[in-house]
């Protein structure tokens, strides 16, 4: 594209005389200066003086810089942290202070007020005016950091306009103004001045420097208004037809403007992803090459590079959450080392996730400690070894007093560096500009010392976050041909086309809020935004008409139906003359795609032989393979899991599992009925509470503090009132048993083609045979074995591997409170089980394990095969809870609609 046709004529020439271009925004002034070298470039110049180019508040700082340095003001302008500081302590000085926001937002919203009543000259109507308690307390607030900052010799950046115009009046700085003018300052994109830029626009112009405001402007070829039905539409139209608009115009820029661009920036960003470059879907494509950009960047937090730095600084003075730590492993910022990535990743799946804590967080400490016992340690040597240069760092910041900001930044350097923070080998642009992003961060944060107040790591790091939180991170723009923005940020630049998103009536104009903080009569007599409908209606007006004369390609579209109701165009775009088309007249030059037939390739190739060895997953091989061939291959063959959740204390696999182990070491001791029946009441008691901690040993050698001493404690009591009623029960069977196995396992069992290992719960010796018994804390049913593909195989599996005369029941051991507790299954005769439920399939219990035999036999062979059809038992019930939902490409919509059913059934049974 011609460097020409990115600067306007008008500013060209300003800038050729040397004039200063001040714009209403960053964006404007970045756009300018690459336009200017753009332009010189294009002419064949070999080089040429850089372009006097600022936003209005960096041309604010650098006059009040150049007063500073001309010796004409000696007060100290603050900056944002410095501000927030003073007003902070104002706020925890205030006795009478009760608010349900925090002091650090009630800070903010107090500097906010504080620089709108000073761009609207309100500072002496504040004092006077009348106004509810906030407003009250504001005032006081305000006054008390006006009298702070006159002893101390601060201005806050919302006073520096005002100190100028007084500055100037004085005379003494006329010279200095002029030099750094050079008589002539060229406003660009400014929708609105405030009365305090008015003011100061004024008192240039009475020193006789030359200020003009320049409008650009682009005669229109084009304006169109476009509808959709809804807003998902709204925005696949805009963009194919901005893919042709660009493949027709090369090298031409498109802008996108959203009103309310921060909320929809994910949405906007996945429909650009898919329609402009669907090549980038691919994970190992590189992100930072899309045909189009942002302007509104992210705080500098979010940027996963910081928020790194952030979780390691954290670490140095306190335990982190397991699933932070987790990250921090699997992080290209941490610690990298080649050959250390998959061991990392082994240890964090097999190991840390499966720690028994607790409290889900671990310490740096904690992390040396596993990572010595692991039996990865060899492979993860590296690692460790940065850890523990971390540890001695965090050991020696443990034992320093209160010191200045400007320590602390260095001693955060020091953490980073220790850690191996972003030392990748190749460093991209992007990760660049994020580390000298950061870099500038910690410089803010050592600006904090103007008050000479000490404070400790804590304070620093909740400072430093302060500043991350409040810096918004843009990477350098990449002159994408289309650019993202909203309708401020728009001002003062020109595009090929526009397209206006989101102009209905309920979107456009945005409403306007003033601040709590204010006098409302205030706000209303200073006409401030927010107070007036009208006046905020034309000020949107005058926004619209700017976006719509700074292309020669105008779009506006808008929505039909939306969330909040059925809309109109907005009727700010009356008067444009806008062309209404529809979504099929505005695709029609759109190329054609042709649609191709379905090509059906046969899978005919074999899948490889499982090994002649035993297969890990016991009776679960079965039981997958039962709810779908599909997700047992990919689970039990693939080994595709999900990464296990973590959460605080003990899950419900947990408590099942201190289920069973206390159970195995009660029988283990007790043995049989007669001797449970020969126990006192305060002897089984006395027996139970042993067999509690013996289960929950684990889990209270995790024990670090009071809290976690107090939860297991009362674990220990809920395991033993539930032991308490489930042997109560045992009493109450009528054939007198022994406990011959608990917790067994046997080893290389074969079924069918397969060789398992499993491990029975329980099995009972009572006259004439055996009763299996399966521990359940769950919901279950012997139902669940009666069917060709049973839920919950692994009593039926244990059965076959039984001598047939000897068994003479298979039960359910439901352990749980309150209803449902019970031995629950299939007896041979009377009074093996309490109430035994009816065979269906098979007269006799005999019958009954022969069909189980056939069915798990059947599955075996299946597995074994490599049957790994998508074929759930029960769809889409049966996937509900699967990880594998995303390899098989199943419809999750269907799930959705399912749980709207069962929703609706239950709602109905409660009202009958």
């Amino acid at each position: 594209m011609d460097g020409r046709r990115l600067l306007p004529d008008g500013i060209a020439e300003a800038l050729e005389q040397g004039a200063v271009v001040v714009t209403g925004n960053q964006r404007a002034a970045r756009a300018i200066r690459r336009g200017w070298d753009q332009r010189n470039s294009a002419s064949g110049l070999t080089s040429w003086t850089p372009a006097t180019v600022m936003s209005w508040d960096a041309w604010l700082a650098n006059m009040w810089h150049r007063l500073v340095v001309d010796a004409h003001v000696a007060e100290m302008m603050l900056n944002r942290s410095q501000e927030h500081v003073v007003w902070r302590s104002i706020l925890e000085a205030d006795d009478e202070l009760a608010s349900l926001r925090t002091v650090d937002s009630l800070a903010v919203m107090a500097a906010e007020a504080w620089q709108l009543i000073c761009s609207y000259d309100g500072q002496t109507g504040l004092q006077e005016a009348i106004g509810n308690s906030d407003t009250r307390s504001f005032q006081l607030w305000a006054h008390t950091f006006e009298r702070l900052c006159q002893a101390e010799r601060f201005i806050a950046q919302a006073q520096v306009e005002d100190k100028l115009c007084e500055e100037l009046e004085k005379g003494f700085a006329r010279i200095s103004f002029f030099e750094l003018t050079a008589g002539r300052v060229v406003l660009v994109g400014f929708d609105h001045m405030t009365p305090t830029q008015s003011r100061l626009v004024e008192a240039l112009l009475s020193t006789g420097i030359q200020v003009e405001e320049l409008r650009i402007t682009i005669a229109a070829q084009r304006r169109l208004l476009v509808e959709a039905n809804d807003g998902p539409e709204e925005l696949f139209i805009a963009a194919r037809w901005m893919r042709t608009f660009l493949e027709e115009n090369a090298g031409a820029t498109v802008a996108v403007i959203v009103p309310a661009l921060e909320s929809e920036r994910r949405e906007i960003d996945r429909v650009l992803r898919e329609v402009l470059a669907p090549e980038l879907e691919d994970i190992r494509a590189d992100d930072h090459v899309k045909p189009y950009e942002f302007s509104l960047g992210s705080t500098l937090i979010e940027t996963p590079m910081v928020a790194t730095a952030f979780d390691l600084l954290r670490w140095s003075s306190e335990p982190l959450p397991l699933e932070t730590v987790s990250a921090l492993l699997l992080s290209p910022y941490f610690a990298v080392r080649t050959g250390e990535a998959s061991a990392r990743a082994e240890f964090d799946a097999f190991e840390l996730r499966k720690a028994r804590m607790l409290r889900p967080e671990i310490s740096l400490r904690g992390l040396i400690e596993m990572m010595d016992r692991s039996k990865r340690r060899s492979k993860l040597s590296q690692l460790l070894r940065t850890l523990r240069a971390m540890l001695r760092v965090a050991d020696r910041l443990q034992g320093l007093d209160a010191r200045s900001h400007a320590d602390w930044a260095e001693k955060m350097r020091e953490i980073l560096v220790t850690a191996a923070w972003a030392s990748r080998d190749r460093e991209t642009s992007v990760e660049f500009q994020t580390r000298r992003k950061w870099e500038s961060a910690l410089d803010e944060l050592a600006t904090l010392d103007f008050d000479g107040v000490p404070v400790d790591f804590a304070q620093a790091l909740g400072a430093i976050e302060r500043i991350a939180r409040q810096t918004m991170f843009a990477p350098e723009s990449r002159e994408a041909p289309v650019q993202v923005m909203g309708p401020l940020e728009a001002a003062g630049s020109t595009f090929d086309a526009v397209w206006f998103l989101r102009a209905g009536e309920l979107g456009w104009p945005m409403p306007t809020v003033g601040s709590s903080l204010l006098p409302w009569h205030l706000q209303s007599e200073l006409e401030m935004p927010g107070t007036d409908a009208p006046l905020d209606s034309e000020r949107a007006r005058r926004i619209t008409e700017r976006i719509a004369a700074s292309a020669s390609t105008i779009v506006f579209s808008y929505a039909k139906e939306i969330s909040e109701g059925n809309q109109r165009p907005s009727p700010l775009l009356t008067g444009l003359s806008l062309e209404a088309v529809g979504a099929a007249e505005l695709l029609e030059r759109e190329p054609q795609r042709s649609i191709v037939e379905l090509e059906e390739i046969a899978d005919i190739a074999e899948v490889q032989a499982l090994p002649d060895r035993v297969i890990r997953g016991g009776a679960r091989v079965l039981e997958l393979q039962a709810a779908c061939g599909f997700r047992a291959f990919a689970e039990k063959r693939l080994w595709a899991t999900e990464l296990e959740s973590i959460e605080p204390g003990m899950d419900a696999r947990e408590s099942g599992t201190a289920v069973h182990k206390a159970l195995e070491i009660f029988w283990d001791k007790v043995k049989t009925q007669d001797n449970l029946r020969s126990m006192t009441t305060e002897e089984r008691n006395e027996a139970l509470e042993w067999c509690a901690a013996q289960a929950l040993k684990k889990t209270a050698e995790a024990s670090a503090t009071n809290w976690d001493e107090a939860y297991v404690e009362v674990q220990r009591e809920r395991l033993r009132r539930l032991l308490s009623g489930w042997l109560e029960l045992e009493l109450e069977r009528r054939l007198p048993f022994e406990v011959k196995l608990s917790e067994k396992e046997l080893r290389d069992v074969r079924v069918g083609p397969l060789r398992l290992s499993v491990r029975m719960d329980r099995v009972d010796v009572v006259e004439d045979g055996e009763v299996l018994i399966d521990y359940k804390t769950g919901h279950a049913s012997p139902n669940d074995w009666l069917t060709s593909r049973p839920d919950a195989p692994q009593l039926p599996l244990y059965a076959i591997l039984t001598q047939a005369d000897r068994l003479q029941g298979v039960a359910f051991g439901l352990v749980r409170a309150g209803e449902g507790r019970g031995l629950k299954g299939y007896a041979v005769g009377d009074g093996v089980l309490p109430k035994p439920s009816k065979l269906k399939d098979a007269p006799t219990l005999e019958g009954q394990v022969d069909r189980w035999r056939e069915v798990l036999v059947t599955l075996a062979e299946e597995f074994y095969s490599g049957d790994a059809r998508v074929s759930p038992k029960t769809y889409p019930r049966t996937c509900a809870h699967c990880e594998q939902r995303i390899l098989c490409r199943l419809d999750v919509s269907l799930l959705e609609e399912d749980e709207e059913e069962e929703e609706d059934f239950g709602a109905g049974v409660s009202r009958g």
